[in-house]
């Protein structure tokens, strides 16, 4: 696919920041969203977060609620969604739901700008917005294309938790968040890209502006707030800071515990944080559907701190010879990842 670009235009002015505290799941999310150009605040970006998560849930074949979900591909320009008002806010929010009716009826107004295989075009990030008051039911509908770009991982695709992502109260911290979330190794940006992609072209036009009030202000609330967080090293051109080079650092004790496994096992199943091919390798070992949930934050560990479809291999290979295959199986990666933290 020839290289794309995305720009998010804004039309109306957007709203305040929220309060937090959620329990969601890790989604994956394809880097040609990762890396649009765009400015929304913190409620625009949930709406956002959402779709992310309901596109995945149809990559991995994940059975949402049909009674607090819909996705309807009935109509060839557009796909319908429909979804529960809870799923906007977090914990212990104002319930007037006031911002996420200025938050849908913003994206109603702004404009999709997408530029592929020499065609340009524009349209709605979603149309028709509709709050059924009620039952708190929320739709709206979304270009064909805006879904395209969700599933489509050419160009890479970037994995973060939906959980951490929803308790962050800056729309900087949770692009810089998506950025880094999957990342291992450092990674540089130049300061005129980023602010390009966080539609700050008019703000901050100084970069030492840019580095702190956008920069460091998202580092401190990572630091607080979230499992990845970031060092970084201003980069030179001559005399002047023209990239920045972040070194990600990453706090596993700070990874949803039982809440969140419990609450996103009820609603997704393992196939939430599994991918089919890591849950099949684990069938072949020899656990059941319900010997995966259970062990599913020590799987979850390995997949963030090892290669673990390497590892499921070299287990599955010599699993075959052990009395107590799914036993061997969780001692080896429990001692995998005691020699990782001894290191």
């Amino acid at each position: 696919m020839p290289q794309a670009f995305i720009t998010m235009t804004k039309k109306l002015i957007t709203l305040p920041a929220p309060e937090s505290g959620r329990t969601s799941r890790q989604v994956v999310q394809s880097y040609i969203f990762t890396t649009a150009i765009y400015d929304f605040n913190v409620y625009e970006k949930r709406v956002l977060y959402n779709l992310v998560k309901l596109a995945q849930s149809q990559i991995e074949g994940v059975k949402l609620s049909e009674s607090l979900y819909r996705i309807d591909h009935a109509y060839k320009e557009y796909v319908l969604i429909e979804l529960p008002m809870s799923d906007f806010l977090t914990d212990g929010e104002d319930k007037n739901h006031s911002r996420i009716k200025a938050a849908l009826k913003s994206l109603h107004q702004k404009t999709f700008t997408y530029c592929d295989d020499g065609v340009w075009e524009c349209f709605s990030i979603i149309a028709n917005p509709r709050i059924r008051l009620r039952s708190s039911r929320v739709s709206f509908i979304v270009d064909a294309r805006v879904w395209d770009v969700l599933l489509d991982f050419t160009r890479g695709f970037s994995r973060y938790d939906l959980e951490v992502a929803f308790t962050l109260e800056s729309s900087y911290s949770m692009r810089i968040y998506e950025m880094l979330a999957g990342q291992t190794d450092p990674i540089a940006y130049s300061i005129d890209s980023l602010r390009k992609e966080f539609g700050l072209e008019e703000k901050y036009r100084l970069n030492k502006d840019f580095i702190r009030r956008v920069i460091e202000s998202a580092k401190n609330e990572l630091d607080t707030k979230s499992p990845v967080t970031f060092t970084y090293r201003p980069l030179k051109d001559g005399k002047k800071i023209t990239r920045i080079l972040f070194f990600p650092v990453r706090h596993p004790e700070r990874f949803p515990k039982d809440a969140f496994f419990k609450e996103s096992i009820r609603r997704y199943g393992s196939g939430a944080h599994l991918s089919s091919e890591e849950n099949r390798m684990l069938l072949e070992i020899g656990f059941s559907r319900t010997g995966i949930r259970n062990n599913l934050e020590l799987f979850l560990q390995c997949k963030e701190r090892l290669d673990f479809i390497y590892e499921l291999a070299l287990i599955s290979g010599k699993a075959r010879d052990k009395r107590n295959p799914c036993g061997w199986c969780i001692k080896t990666l429990k001692g995998k990842l005691d020699d990782l933290r001894d290191e």
